[in-house]
């Protein structure tokens, strides 16, 4: 009954903190991460969260298969995590049958994933990987790689050794109280394209 009272309430933003402080599983995914209020979570008794794990704007995630995100991970804008999918190898139906697949996502720490990235079930992203903005990740990533496109392929890796370096003296971004304070402006374009 309280649920349906709470839907009732036409301000999103309200709504969406009557939620969080009623339901103890979403109360438990804030603690000590930052989910913007928009964020839309199915299944929160299925997310697990590390700690210091930025979820952007209008992110959608469909945990009902398991979603696992370790810490100090940044999700950006408009993100969607699938962990279901329909049964399309059906030999009884067309274009699938009535039996729903159940894949786990699994995003390791100090992962940055670009804005309105898709990530598909049965994925894992290991430590340090970057999503590039729009990529579709249809495959599992390997540590520090970095990857972008559709389907996501990769174009390049971090420095591994420099990510080892910083990760040992516990520099993950953000520190306590710490937001950008300096932004440093880039010249020139990009190559263009090659064929």
């Amino acid at each position: 009954m309280r649920r349906f009272l709470i839907d009732l309430i036409p301000i999103r933003r309200i709504r969406r903190k009557l939620q969080i402080k009623t339901n103890p599983v979403l109360r438990k995914l804030h603690k000590d991460n930052i989910i913007e209020s928009d964020a839309i979570i199915r299944c929160p008794e299925n997310v697990s969260l590390g700690g210091c794990v930025y979820i952007g704007q209008d992110c959608r995630f469909y945990a009902e298969g398991g979603l696992k995100i370790g810490a100090y991970s940044k999700i950006g804008q408009g993100c969607l995590i699938l962990t279901t999918n329909h049964n399309y190898k059906s030999d009884t139906r067309i274009p699938y049958d009535n039996i729903g697949l159940l894949k786990q996502v699994e995003i390791g720490k100090n992962c940055w994933i670009g804005a309105r990235a898709i990530i598909c079930g049965g994925v894992k992203i290991e430590d340090g990987a970057v999503i590039a903005m729009g990529a579709v990740v249809t495959k599992s990533v390997p540590r520090c790689a970095i990857v972008g496109g559709n389907p996501a392929k990769i174009i390049g890796y971090r420095d591994i050794d420099l990510y080892d370096r910083l990760e040992s003296q516990g520099l993950s971004y953000p520190q306590e109280n710490e937001l950008p304070i300096e932004w440093k402006r880039q010249t020139g374009f990009n190559k263009y394209i090659s064929e």
